[in-house]
């Protein structure tokens, strides 16, 4: 029995983390822990415990009731932003440290309940970082109440602090933990975008309504459910349409999309009297890729270059996918000499990445080798204004700089300036390709 509960710990996936990523979530727990016994040494009295119920039973119905549609919005990163917080946030400010922490160890545990499978040390760290908020929330809530006296706009503004406070512990601590647990990650993917601020401004203040509301009457707190049920579905609402304008399999921007950012790029562009450049990529050979390892490996290895493609610019530039194994990019305030250095750092960046080993981390397929599989783009780069006045002209000689790139042997950069320079008669005038022509390439 013994020899297997040993088993049981040393399997505990708490051990796969770094050092690092270990250090931190233990010292949180810990931290968490020691506050915990702190703050029930010090219950004197037990009268909020209406305040409890009502909070945890109005939270448990919003939970319930949005469900289906934090289901939906739920992404498969490790961060997920939601309205929970509005409810331990109240509880920090018009509760005694103790009852507050009552409040986020039943929410969590119902959480963990309903949740079903999930990762042991993860769910404790949440909930342990959950109480540090709390407890950072009563701080900064009582010590600003202390310096402005306690009057109406010191309560409006101590309690935005206290929330201030517990969405910053939250947003600090979960963050460290991501860029620890999960190598690579951005700061987008730890503390999330302007979106996910949204959602903690919307969370912190509901808690606040919450809290000043539930200081009249804790039956109070049932009147959020159905302003937090509609405000979850809201979020639903943004969360579709980054959906609709994003290309599921490579996760760029779709084509309409892009074509519209480029537009208003373009015009801004004329405005300034800057250039813009227009590169379009295509993946040599991709079909070879199919047909040798499935339409499986295919997708992974569109997704990889994507990734590689999306590093490797800057963050004012607009990338899409334009259709089967093509990707165009805009460039603003960007030259014909920037461009061409810019379109050429892809296609080695590209052509000398381990695609083999990103495709195989996913498929887990050790099978394909680094030796043979291998890809290369060709590109075409065209210029506002010398190639071009409109996005259209721009997609259309670049499309053309490309095909010549793809004749002149594939992994290349070729210039929409130099064919207009050298014109080639062998090349019709082409109408602009549609994504649907792009899939037989």
């Amino acid at each position: 029995m013994v020899a297997q509960s040993r088993r049981a710990v040393r399997s505990w996936a708490l051990w796969t983390l770094s050092v690092p990523a270990l250090g931190l979530v233990v010292l949180v727990d810990l931290a968490a822990i020691a506050y915990g016994f702190g703050a029930f040494s010090g219950v004197l009295s037990w009268r909020g415990i209406a305040v409890v119920l009502a909070l945890t039973g109005s939270a448990l119905i919003s939970v319930e009731g949005a469900r289906r549609v934090e289901s939906r919005r739920r992404r498969g990163g490790a961060l997920h932003k939601d309205l929970a917080p509005a409810w331990m946030i109240a509880a920090a400010l018009i509760l005694q440290p103790a009852l507050a922490i009552i409040v986020v160890l039943l929410l969590r545990s119902w959480w963990r309940i309903r949740a079903g499978k999930c990762i042991p040390y993860r769910w404790v760290f949440s909930t342990a970082v959950c109480v540090l908020a709390v407890g950072a929330a009563h701080a900064v809530h009582k010590s600003a109440m202390d310096l402005t006296g306690g009057g109406d706009l010191g309560l409006v503004l101590s309690m935005a602090g206290g929330a201030l406070a517990y969405l910053a512990t939250d947003t600090l601590l979960c963050g460290l933990a991501i860029s620890l647990i999960v190598p690579g990650s951005s700061r987008q993917d730890a503390i999330g975008d302007k979106d996910d601020l949204c959602v903690d401004a919307t969370a912190g203040t509901l808690g606040c309504l919450l809290a000043a509301a539930t200081l009249v009457s804790p039956w109070f707190a049932f009147i959020a459910i159905p302003i937090t049920l509609t405000a979850q579905r809201a979020l639903l609402l943004g969360q579709l349409e980054t959906e609709a304008q994003t290309d599921p399999k490579t996760s760029l921007g779709r084509i309409d999309w892009w074509r519209r950012r480029t537009e208003e790029m373009l015009r801004a562009s004329r405005t300034q009297r800057e250039s813009m450049a227009v590169l379009l990529i295509d993946i040599d050979h991709f079909k070879q890729v199919n047909d040798r390892h499935g339409h499986l490996v295919g997708d992974e290895a569109l997704r990889a270059v994507a990734t590689i493609l999306r590093s490797a610019i800057r963050t004012k530039d607009v990338i899409g996918r334009f259709g089967g194994e093509e990707f165009v990019i805009a460039l603003p305030d960007t030259d014909l000499d920037d461009a061409t250095v810019t379109a050429d750092r892809l296609r080695t960046a590209v052509a000398a990445s381990p695609l083999a080993a990103m495709c195989a981390g996913v498929l887990d397929d050790p099978d394909l080798d680094p030796d043979t599989f291998r890809l290369t783009v060709s590109i075409g780069v065209a210029v506002y204004p010398a190639d071009g006045s409109t996005v259209d002209d721009l997609l259309l000689r670049a499309d053309r700089a490309m095909y010549a790139a793809k004749a002149a042997g594939r992994d290349r950069v070729r210039l929409a300036a130099d064919l207009n320079r050298h014109p080639q008669p062998a090349t019709p005038a082409l109408p602009r390709p549609t994504p649907a022509d792009l899939q037989h390439r």
